[in-house]
């Protein structure tokens, strides 16, 4: 992913502090806040009033959370933290000309219970009687490229000089929103398969394309697996989970190749098979745009035998 455009907010910002040096840019509905530590710090705490989704810009971070095991936090790396929650960072590579860099974006409880609202409203889960929800008990990690070009199209409305960014804001955080949940509703899905499949029908079916991963799958399968009709079983899925079941079917695929590539010695025609494809060019084709590079080439990166 590419690095956001900080250009704007580099001419007007103000350093005062060395370490996490603030910058907050407030709108009606959230606040975008930019921190950057221009020398090494260990233990340096922080604490939110607000869930925010903090995002990587550049450097690295060792993340402290609650009781779970510390963390490296990197570019292009975004995760949803509590409200009122201590965090405690170290900033192991901070240099005065290389600074570390980060955002918090809070976003207005009002502004979240509405579009939780809507979303109830007029696109219920399947299955889930709770609805959908923003929760904030537990942080969870997204580096999926639609939501850092949604955070990179907020730090150009915050940061630009035009009457209407309310307006603009507000369309993206909307969308920002949406995304986040599902993100979330993928995490959830993905931590708790076995026992969300015996009482939920998308559930059931993610289980039956991951235990038969191998095998020419179908949307017209699924939707049987799942005892909905294709065009319902389609629609529910991607407003459920953020992608098509095709696109699912095929992150599925190529991560069960890494995983191959990484931990067997077979070859990458055997994996290609493995993974569902018939054809071995097809799947060199998809692995490269997914991975960036050829699977023989992550394979000699990643793997020594």
């Amino acid at each position: 992913m590419n690095s956001f455009d900080l250009s704007r907010h580099i001419q007007s910002r103000k350093l005062e502090l060395v370490v996490e040096n603030r910058t907050a840019y407030t709108l009606e509905n959230a606040e975008l806040n930019i921190y950057e530590t221009h020398q090494v710090a260990k233990n340096v705490e922080l604490t939110f009033t607000n869930p925010v989704l903090a995002s990587m810009i550049r450097g690295k971070k060792v993340m402290y959370l609650a009781d779970a095991p510390s963390f490296d936090f990197l570019p292009g790396e975004s995760v949803i933290v509590p409200a009122n929650q201590t965090m405690t960072i170290d900033f192991p590579e901070a240099q005065f000309d290389n600074p570390t860099q980060c955002l918090a974006l809070a976003i207005a409880p009002a502004k979240i219970k509405s579009m939780v609202e809507a979303l109830n409203e007029k696109a219920p889960l399947v299955d889930n009687s709770q609805g959908w929800q923003f929760t904030n008990d537990n942080f969870y990690f997204t580096n999926e490229n639609a939501i850092h070009q949604l955070i990179a199209r907020l730090i150009y409305i915050f940061t630009e000089n035009n009457e209407a960014k309310d307006f603009f804001a507000n369309l993206v955080l909307q969308e920002l929103i949406v995304r986040l949940m599902q993100t979330k509703a993928r995490n959830v899905l993905t931590n708790n398969l076995q026992e969300l499949a015996n009482s939920n029908r998308l559930a059931f079916a993610v289980k039956y394309v991951q235990d038969n991963i191998h095998k020419n799958l179908t949307i017209r399968e699924l939707a049987d697996k799942a005892c909905m009709s294709e065009p319902n079983f389609f629609r529910c899925f991607k407003q459920q989970y953020g992608v098509t079941p095709v696109e699912y079917i095929n992150q599925q695929r190529i991560q069960l190749s890494i995983k191959l590539l990484r931990n067997t010695q077979y070859s990458i025609s055997d994996i290609c098979f493995a993974c569902g494809y018939n054809n071995l060019n097809y799947f060199l084709k998809v692995f490269k745009k997914a991975v960036g590079t050829t699977p023989a080439h992550y394979r000699k990166q990643w793997v020594i035998f």
